[in-house]
C-alpha cells in the first residue's frame, strides 16, 4: 500500500491530471459495463439453474422404473436424450443400495464453471436412488466475452480523443503558472525574503500566489517562533525522564507481583549448572534457603537422578540462542520427598555474548498425585473388564449345554408322546370315536411342530458356532437339485424355471444349500393357486460386484411386511405351515459370508430376493 502512494506521489502535475480526468472518464463507463455484464450473467446462470432443475426432475421421474427393475438399457435412451443439451457435462444415476446404476459424460463440454443438482428417485414412497445432473456456463461466458470485447474498443477509442484536448487545456491554463509558483517557492526555501510576489490573476493560481506571498512575510515572524520552541522541547525532555523513572517503578512492582505467586522465575547459566536468580517462593517449594539455589552445580545435586538426562540438552556446551526447552522432572525437597516440577526455558545471550538461561518453574506435585491415581483407576477396570469378559465367555458356554441338554429332554417325552398317540390311532382306531381320533391327530401335530421348534433352534445356535469352510461351488447345479427335491413333493404343480447357467461362488456348501433351500421353498410356498410356479435364479454384475437374485410371481408382499421379513418366527398373513424362521438363517448366513440380503416386492406382482457374496468376485471373473 506505501508503494503505491509513494508511486502517486512522484508523478508529476501534468501527469497526475491526465490520470485523474482518465479515470473520471473510464471509471462510470466501466462500472456501468460491469455491472451490465454483471446482470446479464447472472439472468445466464438463473436461466441455467432453472433448466438444471427442470432436466434433474425429469430424470428422476423416468428413471423410477429403470431402477426398480435394475434394467440400465430401458433408462438409456432417456440419458442419451438429455446429453444432447451442449450445456450438459454429466449424468450420473445411482442404486440406494449398489451404488453407480447409469452415467454419461462429455467432458469436453466443461468450458467453465460448473454446478451439480441431485434429486432423489422415490417408488412407491421408497427411496431407491439418486439423479445427479452437472450443468456447465462455458457457452454464456462465451457470449458475455464477445459483449466485453466490443465495449473495450469503444473505451480506448474515447479516452483518446479525450487525452487530446486535456493537454491543449492544462499547458495554457495550468503548467505555465505552476511553473512561476514553483520559482517564487524556490526563492521562499532559499530564505530570499526581500523581494515580493505580484500576482493579478483572481482564478484558484491566482489565490495561490497571493497566499505564497502570505506567506512569506510569515516567515520573518517565524523564526522568532522557533526559539520558543527550543525552550519547551527541553521541557518535554524533562518529562521523558520523569517517565521513564515511572516505568522502572511500574516494573518493580510487577516483579514483586510475579513473586507472590507459585510461578517461580529463574534465570541461570549453562556452563556452571547454577543459578543466577530465583525466585523467593523457590524457599517454600523444596525447604531450603535461597543461598542453597544459588551454590554451584545445583541442579546436577539436587535433580533426581532419573530425570538427570532431560536437563542434559539445556546445560549443553553448544545450545541455539533463541530456542525454547520444556520439561518435567522431580527435585530432591529437604524432606527426602521428591517433588514434581515443570521446567519452562529460553535460551538468549547476556551482553558479553554468553549463552544465559531464563524460564519459569511450575510446581505441578498436585496434579502428577491425580494422574496416578487416574492410572491405578484405569487398571483397575481392566482388571473388572477381563474378568467380567471371562465370566461372559463361561455364561455363554453354559447357555450352549444348557440348550443343549433341554433339547435333548424334551425330545424323548416328544418322541414318547408321539409315538403312544400313534399307536392309540392304528390299534385302537375302532374304538375311537370321531372326537378322539381327532384329539390325537392335534396332539401328533403339536408334538411334532415342537420338535421342529426345537430343530430351528439347535440350527440358529450351530450357524453362529461353526467354522465357515468356503470352497468354489456352482450355485445353478445346487438350485436343479434343489428343485427335483421340491417337485418330487407337489407332481401336480406346473413348473417354468429360468435358472443361469454355472453360476460360481466362492462359500460353504453346506450353508449355501441351506439357503437357497429356504429361497426356493418360500418361492414354492408363495405361489399363486392353481397356477404354475414359476422361478427364476440368476445373476447380474454391478459395479464388479456379483448381485444373485431368486425372483416369483406369486402372492407378493406389503411393503410393511418387507420390513419384518427377516425376523425370527414372522409370519404373513397368507403363510400358515411355515415355522417362521426358514428367511432368519438365510440372514444369518449371508452375513456370515460378509454379504447384504434385501427383498423387493408387491402385493399380488411376486418377491424378488437379492444377496451378495463379496468373496465371489473372483470366482465370478474366473
Amino acid at each position: 500500500m506505501l508503494t503505491i502512494e509513494n508511486a502517486l506521489m512522484n508523478l508529476s502535475l501534468r501527469t497526475a491530471v491526465i490520470l485523474a480526468i482518465l479515470i473520471g472518464l473510464c471509471l462510470p463507463a466501466t462500472i456501468t459495463g460491469y455491472i451490465g455484464l454483471q446482470y446479464e450473467e447472472q439472468a445466464a446462470q438463473n436461466q441455467i439453474s432453472r433448466d438444471q432443475q427442470r432436466i434433474a426432475d425429469v430424470l428422476a421421474l423416468g428413471m423410477q422404473d429403470p431402477l426398480w427393475n435394475l434394467a440400465s438399457e430401458s433408462g438409456r435412451p432417456l440419458l442419451d436424450s438429455l446429453m444432447s443439451d451442449q450445456r450438459i457435462v454429466s449424468i450420473k444415476i445411482n442404486d440406494q443400495n449398489l451404488g453407480e446404476f447409469l452415467s454419461a459424460k462429455q467432458p469436453e463440454r466443461q468450458l467453465g464453471r460448473t454446478a451439480s443438482l441431485s434429486r432423489p428417485v422415490i417408488k412407491q414412497g421408497v427411496k431407491i436412488g439418486v439423479a445427479s445432473v452437472e450443468f456447465s456456463d462455458g457457452i454464456s461466458r462465451q457470449h458475455i466475452k464477445r459483449k466485453l470485447q466490443i465495449y473495450l474498443l469503444a473505451v480506448i477509442i474515447q479516452v483518446v480523443l479525450s487525452l487530446a484536448l486535456i493537454l491543449l487545456l492544462l499547458n495554457s491554463r495550468i503548467l505555465r503558472p505552476l511553473k512561476k509558483l514553483t520559482q517564487q517557492s524556490q526563492q521562499l526555501a532559499n530564505r530570499q525574503l526581500n523581494q515580493a510576489f505580484i500576482w493579478r490573476r483572481h482564478d484558484e493560481l491566482g489565490h495561490l500566489g497571493q497566499s505564497l506571498e502570505s506567506t512569506r512575510q510569515a516567515l520573518h515572524d517565524l523564526i522568532g517562533t522557533l526559539e520558543q520552541k527550543n525552550v519547551q522541547l527541553e521541557a518535554d525532555l524533562i518529562s521523558r525522564q520523569q517517565i521513564e523513572s515511572a516505568l522502572r517503578v511500574s516494573q518493580d512492582r510487577f516483579r514483586r507481583l510475579l513473586e507472590s505467586t507459585r510461578v517461580i522465575p529463574w534465570d541461570a547459566r549453562p556452563d556452571e549448572w547454577r543459578f543466577t536468580y530465583v525466585g523467593p517462593q523457590a524457599e517454600s517449594l523444596l525447604g531450603y534457603p535461597i543461598s542453597v539455589w544459588y551454590s554451584e552445580a545445583f541442579l546436577s545435586n539436587y535433580l533426581h537422578p532419573d530425570d538427570r538426562h532431560l536437563a542434559y540438552p539445556l546445560f549443553a556446551d553448544k545450545i541455539a540462542v533463541g530456542q525454547t526447552h520444556e520439561f518435567e522432572c522431580r527435585l530432591l525437597a529437604a524432606s527426602g520427598k521428591a517433588i514434581w516440577v515443570h521446567f519452562f526455558a529460553t535460551v538468549s545471550q547476556d551482553q558479553n555474548g554468553q549463552a544465559h538461561l531464563q524460564g519459569f518453574l511450575f510446581d505441578i506435585q498436585a496434579r502428577k498425585h491425580n494422574e496416578q491415581q487416574l492410572e491405578q483407576y484405569r487398571h483397575h477396570l481392566e482388571d473388572v473388564v477381563e474378568s467380567r469378559s471371562r465370566a461372559l465367555v463361561t455364561v455363554n458356554h453354559e447357555l450352549e449345554i444348557l440348550m443343549t441338554s433341554i433339547a435333548q429332554d424334551l425330545r424323548s417325552p416328544l418322541k414318547t408322546i408321539d409315538g403312544f398317540s400313534q399307536v392309540l390311532i392304528d390299534d385302537y382306531r375302532e374304538k375311537l370315536d370321531g372326537n378322539a381320533s381327532n384329539y390325537l391327530l392335534r396332539i401328533r401335530s403339536s408334538t411334532q411342530t415342537m420338535s421342529n421348534r426345537i430343530d430351528d433352534l439347535l440350527m440358529l445356535q450351530e450357524l453362529s458356532r461353526n467354522e465357515l469352510r468356503q470352497e468354489e461351488i456352482n450355485l445353478s447345479a445346487m438350485a436343479h437339485d434343489i428343485i427335483e427335491e421340491l417337485s418330487l413333493l407337489q407332481t401336480e404343480r406346473e413348473i417354468t424355471l429360468n435358472i443361469q447357467a454355472n453360476m460360481l461362488a466362492f462359500a460353504d456348501r453346506h450353508l449355501m444349500r441351506i439357503a437357497l433351500y429356504n429361497f426356493l421353498e418360500n418361492a414354492w410356498q408363495f405361489a399363486k393357486p392353481e397356477q404354475a410356479i414359476h422361478v427364476e435364479f440368476a445373476c447380474n454384475t454391478i459395479n464388479g460386484q456379483p448381485v444373485f437374485y431368486i425372483a416369483d410371481q406369486g402372492i407378493g408382499l406389503e411393503a410393511e411386511q418387507s420390513k419384518r421379513l427377516f425376523t425370527p418366527y414372522f409370519r404373513s398373513q397368507h403363510e400358515s405351515r411355515s415355522s417362521g424362521i426358514g428367511l432368519t438363517v438365510v440372514q444369518r448366513i449371508i452375513s456370515r459370508h460378509n454379504g447384504h440380503l434385501w427383498v423387493k416386492s408387491n402385493l399380488g406382482e411376486g418377491a424378488t430376493f437379492y444377496f451378495t457374496l463379496p468373496e465371489s468376485r473372483s470366482a465370478q471373473s474366473a
